[in-house]
C-alpha cells in the first residue's frame, strides 16, 4: 500500500527541470525584445532631430565611434590650464581591450 502514497520523483525532477528551461527561454525572450525596443526607439528619436535630447545622444553616440586624438584638460598638473593628450578609440575595441586585459589577470 505504501507505494500508492509515495511521490512520483521521477516526474517531479522532469518538471522541475522542464520549467527552468522554458523559464530561462522566456526570459531571454524578454531581454532581447526589451533590447530591440529600446534600440528601435532610440533610432526613431535620432532620426526625428526634433527633441534635442536626442539630437545630443545621437552626437554623443555618433562621438562613441572612430578613432580620434583629443586635447583634454589635465587634472594632475599642477599648472592652471593645463592640457593632455589623448588618443580615443571605438567602444567596441575598448571593450575587447578591456576583457583581453582582464583575463590575462
Amino acid at each position: 500500500m505504501a507505494r500508492y502514497d509515495d511521490l512520483n520523483t521521477k516526474m517531479i525532477a522532469y518538471a522541475t527541470v522542464l520549467s527552468i528551461v522554458v523559464l530561462v527561454i522566456v526570459l531571454q525572450g524578454l531581454q532581447a525584445l526589451t533590447y530591440a525596443l529600446v534600440n528601435s526607439e532610440d533610432a526613431r528619436k535620432i532620426g526625428s532631430k526634433s527633441d534635442a535630447g536626442a539630437v545630443a545622444k545621437g552626437e554623443q553616440l555618433a562621438s562613441l565611434d572612430g578613432y580620434k586624438k583629443l586635447q583634454v584638460p589635465d587634472e594632475t598638473s599642477a599648472t592652471p590650464n593645463a592640457t593632455k593628450e589623448i588618443f580615443q578609440i571605438p567602444i567596441s575595441e575598448a571593450k575587447k581591450l578591456v576583457l583581453q586585459e582582464m583575463g590575462q589577470k
